[in-house]
């Protein structure tokens, strides 16, 4: 008798792209959590069709026991089918993170929030202050 073939089972395919450099194309993922600009949210394997904005925070990419991190910023991103595409204004693997820059960048918004009136200025500072926060925690993993 002869054995049956196992059904494959399908992935997710994901590509993430900048307008300066493609970080990666059709990296093989299990799960991926991605920052929109209303909050995380996890997208599995069949999961059904999505698209929205990006927000900035942490990228995390799962294959099995791997679990890999990326740093992006604003942008786009749509699921159909199983691909997964990430159109970032800007996007970072950890070890290319500056921390000396994003604590200065930190301190720096801090300053502006403790001092300011300007709600404009505020908005922008918070945002910064957001941003170098959040990119810290990767960076130091």
């Amino acid at each position: 008798m002869g054995r049956s073939k196992e059904r494959e089972e399908k992935g997710l395919k994901i590509d993430l792209l900048t307008p300066e450099r493609k970080l990666f194309l059709e990296k093989e993922a299990d799960y991926v959590e991605v920052p929109t600009q209303a909050g995380y949210i996890g997208i599995l394997s069949h999961h059904l069709p999505v698209m929205g904005l990006l927000g900035i925070g942490i990228l995390e990419i799962k294959k099995g026991e791997q679990n890999e991190r990326y740093a992006i910023e604003e942008g786009f991103f749509q699921l159909e089918g199983e691909k997964l595409t990430l159109l970032c204004k800007l996007a970072w693997r950890p070890e290319e993170l500056k921390i000396k820059e994003l604590e200065k960048q930190k301190r720096e918004a801090f300053e502006i929030l403790k001092t300011s009136d300007n709600p404009e200025e505020v908005e922008e500072a918070s945002k910064k202050y957001t941003r170098a926060s959040i990119f810290l925690s990767l960076a130091r993993g």
